[in-house]
């Protein structure tokens, strides 16, 4: 019994190692790619560690990778080699060439995975009912791209007359199906193909000029970089793009695309997944290749089509687009800074105020111009009357030319000089009203800055929004289409798209409103189009020491006393109280001349001198003693002094007036104190709170945006309503509103303060910044 119990086991032995050892060896799998570099070489990283992942506990796996570097012939060498390597187990095709070559077997001796078909339609390969390829050894991933359907949807979009259809050059040249294939498609629009090379050297340089559209392939051989400068010079010349690669290439400034989202780590699992049935046993031609049919939804980027100023003429046919960009303006990018110093150059209310003060200083010269010397010179020439000349006893004659000259200088007057000071007084209130202007104007534009990175902020949310609740619309027609779901919740979700799309109207209305507020501010056409830069920035070029606040408003007791500290600081730099200061100054100064007045005399010195140079027809009477004009210089010289002696009690009731005016402008520039005070200090605590709420929003929205995505992974599931789905919704689209809006509210009061202050410290130099913290940490300091 011993015995044959032992030769059993000697036997199960034979049977079961063999089979051990079959089951340990590697899966070998060959690589047959269009080229090496670009996506070919990430999906074949990809699908290389997707497949060792899933392989590591059968064995492993090992590769070996075949490149035809573009060239057709080198392509069906490849693939032919892999087929008839008894070392290689499975092969994968990568690139349009390698995967139509796979498609175009006789039959297939082993198995076949084409990952990079380019349109089915165009491989005209066909599916079973059940969804598979129907064929021995062979399957694919299937493609999202539909070239025919897309050409035909972008041409009821934009209605272009000529499109230009830009492939790269080795499928140009080698897959000319292609070519045929879509002329097919072509009625009513003319077609150019124009090969793109590897570093698109003048590819457009070759495009007719009466093309008015492109159809642009993906571009494998080209690097992002290149392909975005091909879509910017595109967008310049005003040709709207259709990109075949989807929403990647719309990031690279494309205009539209149709082909849904689909990332080459979907590619990679989708083959590996392949790779593991095969090695369980499964043959590929069992395997189901069809995705789900989702409807293709168009994606807009709104910024290509702003640039190329080219729009659909039906925009009810993107009715359920997703727009992406949309917050994005042509043009060069305006900072802050600059808006601020095309406002101080441009700004018609500081226009004015510029002429204020340019009168006020000739005012100034004018009331100066009343001291200095008068000289006038005058010359007539008079002819007289026969009567008069007989009357005048020889002193005028029948014709005279003559000529006066008169000096007036006045030695002392009090009402001239002391109209000198108070012009003075006035220009350099006037100085003060420039400077209040020219503050107001930066806190202005400041503001209307701020509410438009706001409003574009809002206008994302909003479309961010939309496309959420498109992506549910979807999903709860999957369910309702599964049996998984009711029709109620594929209603709701259509009344909830309507409210979000009635939101984005809204929002982009507010966009361009705040576009016009900043455009009337800079005094440019109120219809320009303003592209700004991230506003996720802008508080660094605004608040410069942002630990800084952290300090202050941690401790009440260091709040009060920054307070304290911007009102010692408005003293020195609030226009105006110094408006009011310089007032009081006016005041002052006419008050004392008009005192001066009652005593004081005015002293002037004057003179004259006459020549004349003809005087003809004198009659002289010989019997009167009577001596004849003279012919030389006449003149005199003299002093006036004059001082009022009464005028009915007027300069005493000035005087008094003006001591009434006095105590008014004390009370007044108390009361600005107050109310400059009142408002420093409210405002720092409206800034406190705002710096504070700053991070509470951004919390709350990182957990709104997290509870959002769990509950849509429930409800995908089955196991959350959607009802629950909506409020999680809602509440990650209300909490990302608080956190846009905190954001700038806290920018908004750090420039409010700063105004009420007197100065704008982001304007200044770092020295003055620094020379500023020093003055702060010394008051914060100070014990006293």
């Amino acid at each position: 019994m011993h015995k044959i119990s032992l030769l059993l086991f000697v036997m199960l032995g034979f049977i079961l190692v063999p089979a051990a050892m079959q089951a340990q060896t590697p899966l070998k799998i060959g690589l047959s790619k269009d080229a090496a570099t670009g996506e070919f070489e990430t999906l074949a990283q990809q699908i290389k560690s997707e497949i060792e992942a899933l392989a590591q506990a059968r064995g492993g796996v090992t590769f070996r990778e075949l490149n035809a570097a573009w060239q057709a012939d080198k392509v069906s060498e490849n693939l032919r080699e892999l087929l008839d390597d008894p070392e290689t187990d499975i092969v994968i095709t990568l690139g349009f060439l390698s995967s139509d070559a796979a498609t175009r077997l006789p039959s297939y001796p082993k198995p076949v995975i084409a990952a990079t078909l380019l349109d089915r339609e165009l491989e005209g390969v066909t599916l079973q009912s059940d969804s598979s390829t129907g064929i021995a050894n062979f399957s694919y991933i299937p493609s999202m791209i539909r070239l025919k359907t897309d050409m035909r949807a972008f041409y009821e979009l934009f209605a272009f007359s000529h499109l230009a259809v830009l492939i790269p050059e080795p499928l140009y040249t080698n897959f000319q199906p292609i070519q045929q294939f879509l002329n097919q498609a072509g009625e009513g629009f003319e077609l150019s193909f124009l090969p793109v090379k590897a570093g698109m050297e003048n590819v457009l340089s070759e495009m007719p000029a009466t093309v008015d559209a492109a159809f642009v392939f993906p571009m494998v051989q080209n690097t992002p970089a290149e392909t975005a400068a091909l879509f910017a010079e595109l967008n310049r010349r005003q040709v709207p793009s259709l990109a075949v690669s989807g929403p990647g290439d719309l990031a690279l400034g494309a205009s539209i695309t149709f082909t849904p989202q689909f990332t080459l780590l979907q590619m990679a699992r989708e083959v590996a997944l392949r790779v593991l049935k095969v090695s369980e046993g499964t043959n590929l031609s069992e395997i189901p290749v069809s995705r789900n049919g989702s409807e293709r939804t168009p994606v807009v980027n709104m910024e290509s089509l702003r640039q190329t100023g080219k729009f659909p003429v039906n925009w009810q046919q993107l009715e359920n687009a997703v727009l992406i960009n949309v917050e994005k303006m042509p043009g060069a990018t305006l900072e802050l800074r600059q808006a601020i110093a095309l406002a101080l150059e441009n700004n018609l209310q500081g226009k004015i105020t510029d002429q204020d003060l340019l009168m006020a200083q000739k005012d100034v010269r004018l009331a100066k111009a009343n001291v200095m010397p008068q000289v006038e010179i005058s010359a007539s020439a008079v002819q007289l009357s026969q009567n008069l000349v007989e009357v005048s006893m020889g002193q005028r004659g029948e014709f005279t030319l003559s000529g006066t000259a008169s000096l007036r200088q006045v030695i002392w007057s009090e009402a001239a000089f002391g109209n000198i000071a108070i012009k003075k007084l006035a220009a350099e209130y006037e100085q003060h009203a420039n400077r209040q202007t020219m503050l107001d104007i930066v806190s202005d534009v400041s503001d209307a800055y701020i509410s438009l990175l706001f409003a574009r902020n809002n206008l994302q949310i909003k479309n961010e929004n939309v496309y959420a609740t498109l992506q549910n619309l979807e999903l709860a027609r999957a369910k309702e289409q599964s049996g998984e779901g009711g029709i109620s919740d594929v209603n709701r979700w259509t009344t909830e798209i309507s409210i979000s799309k009635m939101e984005l109207n809204d929002a982009q209305a507010g966009y361009n409103a705040a576009m016009y507020q900043l455009n009337e501010l800079l005094n440019q056409p109120i219809g320009n189009t303003i592209a700004t830069s991230d506003s996720a920035e802008i508080d660094k070029t605004i608040v410069p020491d942002q630990n800084i606040l952290a300090l202050y408003f941690s401790n009440p007791v260091l709040t009060e006393k920054y307070a304290a500290f911007l009102i010692s600081e408005m003293h020195s730099w609030s226009p105006e109280l110094q408006q009011v200061l310089t007032a009081g100054e006016m005041i002052d100064r006419k008050k004392s001349m008009q005192i001066r007045q009652l005593f004081v005399p005015e002293v002037a010195l004057f003179g004259q001198a006459d020549q004349a140079f003809i005087r003809e027809g004198t009659q002289a009477i010989p019997n009167l003693p009577i001596p004849p004009p003279p012919d030389d210089i006449t003149w005199y010289l003299g002093v006036k002094m004059s001082i009022p002696l009464w005028e009915g009690g007027r300069k005493r009731t000035e005087v008094q007036r003006t001591t009434i005016e006095h105590d008014k402008i004390a009370w007044q520039k108390d009361d600005l104190l107050n109310k400059i005070e009142r408002g420093l200090r409210s405002n720092v605590q409206l800034l406190k709170a705002s710096y504070k709420e700053l991070e509470l929003a951004q919390q709350a929205a990182r957990a709104a945006d997290d509870n959002y995505r769990i509950v849509q992974d429930a409800y995908a599931q089955g196991v959350a309503t959607v009802v629950q789905l909506i409020d999680a919704q809602n509440v990650m689209n209300r909490s990302k509103y608080m956190a846009a809006s905190a954001y700038y509210q806290y920018i908004l009061d750090y420039i409010k303060t700063e105004r009420m202050q007197g100065r704008f410290g982001f304007l200044t130099n770092e020295t003055e910044q620094q020379e500023y913290r020093n003055r702060l940490f010394n008051y914060l300091n100070n014990e006293n």
